[in-house]
């Protein structure tokens, strides 16, 4: 079992934090130099189970952490949202339709319009749903390689920023896949910006997660991402 949705990774006191951050609402990194499959996992994963109430948002950079076309195909009667960052160097994505499947789907050309387009978004979340509960709202942004690489080092700070923000304000859990070292330079610049840092690692063939909760130096243990 993920820890933020029930289990325990480590010590009393990080239980107890953890919680905190489950009703107070939270902001993740997740980072390491581990195959796209594995943030997948990861994403898939603080995205919530299918069958719970959740309203999820997904932000595309670069499809390199979502994998939207698999976490939106469930049975779930609360509708998924996308936002898609289209540039000059990547096209719109594709996903599945059906009436099975609930889908808001929109598309941003510039930094600027993304970040008003998932703050809009989750306002919208909001007049529909409300109240929300603790967690019910999900926003992922798959990587933020694709908007380090097209913008100079202010707009994906405040994409963090704002998108952290707006999700703490409704008691959500937003989390932002970084696929560098947990020491990296990168990493420990948008460190200060959120609530912890998950790091994810492959050991003997069994993709692994260890947190890293920024206002304690309490780290968690490294646990198995499939139990």
């Amino acid at each position: 079992m993920m820890a933020f949705d029930g289990g325990t990774m480590g010590s009393s006191a990080f239980a107890e934090a953890l919680s905190r951050l489950k009703q107070r609402g939270s902001a993740l990194l997740v980072v390491g130099n581990v195959a796209p499959e594995v943030h997948q996992l990861a994403c898939r994963h603080f995205m919530g189970d299918p069958s719970m109430c959740r309203q999820r948002l997904f932000v595309t950079t670069d499809g390199f952490a979502t994998d939207v076309q698999s976490s939106i195909v469930d049975r779930s009667q609360h509708e998924n949202h996308v936002i898609d960052y289209v540039t000059n160097c990547r096209s719109t994505s594709e996903y599945p339709d059906g009436d099975s499947t609930m889908v808001s789907y929109t598309t941003a050309t510039s930094s600027t319009e993304l970040i008003s387009e998932i703050i809009n978004t989750i306002k919208s979340i909001e007049r529909d749903v409300e109240p929300l509960s603790p967690g019910e709202l999900r926003v992922c942004i798959d990587s933020l390689s694709t908007v380090i690489e097209s913008s100079n080092r202010d707009v994906p700070l405040r994409l963090v920023r704002y998108t952290a923000l707006a999700t703490r304000r409704r008691n959500g859990m937003m989390h932002v896949h970084l696929p560098v070292a947990r020491d990296s330079e990168l990493a420990s610049l948008f460190e200060p910006l959120v609530d912890a840092v998950v790091e994810l690692r492959v050991a003997d063939g069994i993709p692994q997660q260890r947190w890293h909760l920024t206002d304690a130096a309490i780290p968690s243990d490294w646990t198995s991402l499939n139990e």
